[in-house]
């Protein structure tokens, strides 16, 4: 018999207490993934946000719920574009409209003058490439209809996906005339991203500069509140589980204590009992990443989607995602096997065998 097949038939003893315990431990992997995974997605809408029209840095409204809730005046571009590191700036409306990403641009300023157009010709209305919209095809947007003029390719994965109209028409939609979410600035050659970032906050208080995707919970409030709340959660997740396992493990070792010091007389050391007892709470944890990775796939999906965030942000998985998993689920069955292991390995063989 195999090290592995001993496992696994000590673990299918008692079925329903392994399955149980594995899904417990599941639970918190699972949110483990979908926590890493809306971050991710954060920080990759942050990164794409932060570039529109291929700007070097965006500066929104700090503290706000989510990037769509920014609110800065219009008249706050031309203060930027004085600034003496600024060579450009770029007014960004951006509304979401059921799912539709909707860009609000000048058509004087580079955020507009930077897309190539692909296909129909530069107009008032226009469709990323990646959008799905043809050139002649109609737009209804609260009420109101668009023809499309024209494809664009920016570059920007996030802007490709969306369609352009006209800065004011885009505030009038919103119903807020006067009012952008964001400016695009680049600066001149020479000059720091991060100096001219943070001299601009600095002369402007409230406004966050967005110069890096970890910084997007400088404006995303609800993320950073999902993203604090997720890892006290899964801290408490880690407790719980290691407990679980503990139960579970030695409610095993408890049930085979006979056995256990049969195993000691035959020539078992106390090492390699302590090892099988290990093995077997690594290999619930196992199965609980497993579980969890399903979870957490799933929890994060319907999380976005149920959300207002769903136009904006979508969970991004990556291997790095799935080691921290890994790492929840093994550190929760060393943790759980330690006491049980203690026990194991202190069993004199006589008294075990004289267990009832």
């Amino acid at each position: 018999m195999t090290w592995a097949t001993l496992i696994w038939k000590n673990l299918l003893r008692r079925p329903a207490r392994t399955a149980f315990t594995a899904i417990g431990v599941g639970l918190g992997v699972g949110l483990i993934v979908a926590l890493l995974a809306i971050t991710n997605g954060v920080h990759r809408t942050a990164a794409d946000l932060m570039h529109v029209g291929r700007a070097d840095f965006g500066l929104y409204q700090a503290e706000v719920s989510d990037f769509t809730r920014s609110l800065l005046p219009e008249s706050l571009a031309a203060k930027v574009a004085r600034d003496p590191g600024v060579a450009a700036v770029s007014k960004v409306k951006l509304l979401v409209v059921g799912g539709t990403l909707v860009f609000g641009l000048d058509p004087k300023e580079f955020a507009y003058r930077r897309f190539v157009v692909v296909a129909g010709s530069r107009g008032p209305v226009m469709a990323g490439d990646h959008s799905g919209k043809k050139v002649g095809d109609t737009i209804r947007l609260l009420g109101r209809s668009f023809t499309v003029s024209g494809i664009y390719h920016s570059g920007d994965r996030f802007e490709d996906l969306g369609i352009v109209l006209p800065l004011h028409t885009v505030e009038a939609l919103a119903g807020r005339p006067g009012e952008i979410t964001s400016v695009g600035v680049t600066v001149k050659l020479g000059a720091s991203v991060k100096a001219v970032a943070a001299r601009l906050e600095r002369r402007y208080p409230g406004v966050a500069a967005i110069t890096e995707p970890g910084q997007a919970i400088k404006v995303d409030t609800s993320s950073r509140l999902i993203i604090s709340t997720g890892w006290i959660v899964s801290l408490l997740a880690l407790i719980v589980g290691g407990i679980g396992v503990t139960n579970t493990m030695a409610m095993s070792v408890f049930e085979r204590t006979r056995e256990i010091g049969i195993l000691r007389a035959i020539g078992w050391s106390g090492r390699r009992v302590g090892v099988m007892i290990v093995s077997e709470a690594i290999a619930i944890c196992l199965l609980a990443l497993a579980v969890g990775c399903a979870l957490g796939v799933l929890a994060a999906g319907l999380f976005v989607g149920r959300s207002g965030l769903s136009g904006l942000i979508s969970p991004t998985y990556t291997a790095t995602t799935f080691v921290w998993g890994l790492a929840f689920a093994l550190a929760v069955g060393v943790i759980g096997a330690l006491y049980p292991t203690w026990r194991a390995v202190r069993l004199a063989p006589i008294a075990a065998l004289r267990h009832e």
